[in-house]
């Protein structure tokens, strides 16, 4: 299978890059009943679903870009190598892992992705999960998914985006989304929980902001920030969202 999709992407996203004719597959790999076209980088090893050299050449210039611009946020220190797994035929990885691509496994250093997903959202769980080579104690899917979105590398004004999202939704506070209160679709609570973290972020408190990646329940960001001043940001973000 050739890597149109890549390609596309590529040319559409990143019209300057050119392709690295010096990288080439190192070697092939089989799991999942797949032989995968395999290709080692500085960062990441790359396993493809697919023989399109030319395409994956590029595909790995654009990640291993994404990962040297993300990795100094979250000083990551992974227990072994980052691997991505590149998926091209969709209904085959949705057979195989009976789970649409993508989605990683933070705690194995695997990414399953589609071939034209954003470039930062899946590696961004692994790098934050691995932060200062420190695993989360505990965990919220608002919070570690608001992560991965504040950080997908993907271009737009993400407050607008969870404007459009809130709009209508009836959601009284993003407080009812952090502790499941109220259930949305993804395309709802991704776009708030990321623009959230991305305000918490652009707060400038480093060490907060790292705390509250290892600690991620509504109760660990009231002792991290301060009940008050927690209440006092979450009321300025409902505001700007128009919940209140």
């Amino acid at each position: 299978m050739k890597y149109i999709i890549p390609l596309l992407a590529c040319f559409i996203l990143f019209t300057q890059c050119r392709s690295r004719v010096d990288v080439q597959p190192t070697s092939t790999f089989d799991t999942l009943g797949i032989t995968w076209m395999t290709i080692e980088r500085t960062n990441i090893s790359y396993y493809f679903q697919g023989t399109g050299e030319k395409g994956a050449s590029i595909y790995t210039d654009i990640y291993e870009a994404a990962y040297n611009e993300l990795n100094p946020i979250f000083d990551a220190k992974l227990p072994q190598k980052l691997r991505f797994f590149v998926w091209t035929d969709w209904a085959v990885a949705e057979q195989k892992l009976n789970f649409f691509p993508g989605f990683a496994v933070p705690d194995e250093c695997v990414c399953h992705v589609r071939a034209n997903q954003s470039r930062g959202h899946e590696m961004t769980h692994v790098l934050s999960y691995w932060a200062r080579g420190v695993p989360p104690n505990t965990y919220s899917r608002f919070i570690n998914e608001g992560i991965a979105v504040a950080f997908d590398l993907n271009e737009g004004d993400k407050m607008q985006r969870a404007i459009q999202a809130a709009a209508g939704s009836g959601i009284p506070s993003i407080t009812d989304l952090w502790v499941q209160k109220v259930i949305v679709p993804d395309d709802i609570m991704y776009p708030i929980a990321g623009a959230f973290m991305q305000y918490l972020y652009n707060l400038n408190e480093p060490e907060k902001f790292y705390d509250l990646m290892k600690n991620q329940t509504l109760y660990d960001a009231q002792q991290i920030y301060g009940s008050s001043t927690l209440n006092i940001f979450i009321n300025d973000f409902d505001t700007r969202l128009g919940l209140r």
